[in-house]
């Protein structure tokens, strides 16, 4: 267990009552620095655990003593024997000073801060530091502020009484946690913007803490959220779920206030842009997708570009997506193969984007299709034609007078195919193309996930399939990527068909599902994926499902909030939803008993509350939704009211005074 702040605070202490009892133990060289003093301050008197560390860690021919951090390194730390000392000048106690007045004390710290500043260059790690078990230097060894690392500032404890009298600084900036919440970048960088004072919450033990459930609300949650939200991902409901579920893209909620007019905005402009883009087409219409899509989907392949499925985060493109296949194109798509790669689930390196895409292809041929693109038999059927004319060529003499020979050659042939796997893929998908008369449609979705260097490879990834491949590809991308790489990327050289996919209503999304959600309730009563340890039955929850579509459908006000502070976006929706079904914050037995003898309508205030705490006891500002209206980044009195006055500026600009939202 790592130490917290209480515990680490009292071990510094022993630490430095241990050092002053064995004043006589100078001269310890670095090693025995090391496992008397620089090992017992990081792991028992920063948090570190010991997995988070790992000691020589070797790159490029050098070595680290420690580095920090898990799975990604926050901290090298370089180890010195416990004489190496540094002095400042005389009556200097500033906790913050320019690291090369640290440098220029001793020619040995110099070496030292040198050298940790080399690894962390190296390896791309942030923070440095020096320690000989009594001080410790810290500071920034990879920047982004066009700060050079040694013009930068150093955080310095000159001896082990600083570390314990300052300890909240200490532990602030190089503990575990600190490292985490990146508090030493805003201390080094605080001559560029002074921190503003400590917040009165930040004194609170345990600050924000965890809001505790008894079994019902837990039992409510696990159950709200496999009906709410996972439901729509079980293989066996899947196409019930998008027929009853779906809502068509286009209609904006007649409820929002402000983002009404925004999404409005949004996606019309798209269709104005200045820079050169090509045609933009509804992908759903009024009575149903629009045909063009259809029609482009059957001959995408001799167009040889792909299809551009455009909308913002969380609109339902994935949805539309599994929509079209599972029931809008349903009869077409079941006499295609369909390969579905799914970017948001399924991780991959950039570098490594169109092996991974093959290899997810290759896995869906073999589980869904049954076809093994490796299997013998198969390749033989794939490179037939390339095997009468092997026979014919300069083995073909073996051929007569060694059959076992020619034999082994022939396989050294098929291996030499397999090595290039895109090509091989190719073959093979030409093959069941024309042997079986079915299409090839590839679906490369939620890319829109990943940063824009991965989406804008990911597009020349779906732009050579398209092109030199039999198959039709669909690519889900960001309006923002699109225009980006249309004037600077990959996009400012092709021509895709583009449909764009704007967001449904959100009120139609949240009461279609709870509609789903109580019928599945009501109809199968406890369902296999039902944890077998709950008590709660479900009996229970389809009259708690009832009571928030009951109150979906009659609170406007409630409708409003989620409508307004989801900005469109349906995975943000549901994730309130979520965070109010067994809630911590929500009295769900008072719900229950007032639903018993009447109806209970939820209030705005009561589901905003369970919205803006979350899983925490108190409001925190970095983990909530809601903004802190009133919170500083510097101590400047005209910034307390910034954040106001730019929502009252974004409103009215927004509303009346221009056309772009």
């Amino acid at each position: 267990m790592p130490a917290d702040f209480e515990t680490a605070e009292s071990n510094l202490a022993n630490l430095r009552d241990w050092v002053k009892e064995h004043v006589g133990d100078k001269n310890r060289n670095e090693a025995d620095t090391r496992l008397h003093l620089i090992n017992r301050l990081i792991f028992e008197c920063l948090g570190w655990e010991y997995e988070d560390c790992s000691c020589e860690e070797r790159y490029g021919g050098t070595y680290t003593d420690y580095s920090l951090g898990r799975p990604a390194r926050a901290l090298i730390v370089e180890a010195k024997k416990e004489g190496v000392y540094f002095e400042l000048p005389a009556g200097f106690d500033k906790r913050v000073c320019h690291l090369r007045t640290v440098m220029e004390a001793d020619g040995k710290i110099d070496e030292a801060i040198r050298q940790a500043l080399g690894y962390c260059q190296e390896r791309g790690v942030s923070v440095g530091a020096v320690c000989n078990g009594h001080q410790m230097v810290a500071f920034l060894g990879s920047r982004d502020d066009g700060v050079p690392p040694l013009e930068g500032l150093a955080l310095v404890f000159t001896s082990l009484e600083e570390m314990s009298a300052d300890f909240r600084g200490l532990w602030q900036n190089l503990s575990k946690a600190g490292l985490a919440a990146h508090n030493i970048h805003i201390t080094l960088r605080s001559h560029l913007v002074a921190p503003p004072p400590e917040k009165v919450a930040g004194r609170l033990p345990d600050y924000p803490g965890f809001k505790n459930r008894n079994a019902f609300q837990t039992e409510l949650k696990i159950l709200g959220e496999l009906f709410i939200e996972d439901i729509a991902q079980t293989p066996q409901k899947e196409e019930e779920f998008l027929r009853e579920c779906y809502c068509p893209s286009g209609a904006l909620s007649q409820y929002a206030l402000i983002s009404k007019q925004i999404l409005q905005s949004r996606y019309s402009t798209l269709l104005q842009q200045e820079v050169e883009v090509p045609h933009l087409t509804p992908a759903q219409q009024r009575n149903g997708i629009a045909r063009e899509l259809i029609t482009d989907m059957m001959a995408a392949g001799l167009k040889r570009r792909p299809i551009i499925v455009l909308g913002d985060v969380g609109v339902g493109k994935t949805t539309f997506i599994r929509h079209f296949i599972r029931v809008e194109a349903k009869d077409i798509l079941e006499k295609a193969v369909v390969l579905y790669v799914d970017f948001g689930k399924e991780p991959a390196l950039a570098e490594d984007l169109q092996a991974f895409v093959l290899r997810r292809c290759e896995a869906q041929l073999r589980e869904t299709y049954g076809v093994d693109v490796d299997e013998a038999d198969f390749l033989r059927g794939v490179y037939h034609g390339q095997l009468l004319r092997f026979s014919r060529g300069i083995y073909s003499e073996l051929r007569k007078n060694d059959e076992k020979a020619f034999a082994s050659k022939e396989i050294e042939y098929l291996e030499g195919r397999l090595r290039d796997r895109s090509a091989h893929l190719r073959a093979c998908l030409e093959h069941i193309s024309k042997a079986r008369k079915q299409q090839i449609v590839i679906f490369l979705d939620n890319v829109d996930q990943r940063p824009f260097e991965f989406q804008d490879q990911v597009f020349l990834i779906g732009q050579s399939l398209a092109e030199t491949w039999p198959t039709t590809v669909f690519i889900s991308l960001r309006p923002a990527t699109f225009f980006h790489s249309r004037v600077k990327g990959s996009l400012s050289a092709y021509q895709p068909r583009v449909f764009t996919v704007a967001p449904p209503r959100i009120d139609l999304v949240i009461i279609k599902r709870m509609r789903f959600a109580r019928a599945q309730l009501s109809q199968t009563g406890r369902l296999d994926s039902f944890p077998k340890a709950l008590a709660l039955t479900s009996q229970t929850l389809e009259r708690y499902v009832g009571v928030l579509l009951n109150s979906f459908e009659t609170n406007r006000d409630l409708v409003t909030f989620i409508d307004n502070l989801s900005g469109g976006n349906v995975r943000t929706a549901l994730d309130f939803i979520n965070a109010f079904v067994g809630s911590g914050h929500v009295d769900a037995y008072k719900i229950l008993s007032i639903e018993d003898t009447g109806s209970y309508i939820v209030p705005v205030h009561e589901f905003l509350r369970a919205v803006i705490f979350g899983d925490h006891e108190h409001y925190d500002p970095a983990a909530s939704p809601l903004a802190n209206l009133f919170d500083i980044t510097q101590p400047d009195g005209r910034e307390h009211f910034l954040l106001a006055n730019i929502l009252s500026y974004i409103e009215r600009v927004g509303s009346v005074g221009s056309a772009e939202g």
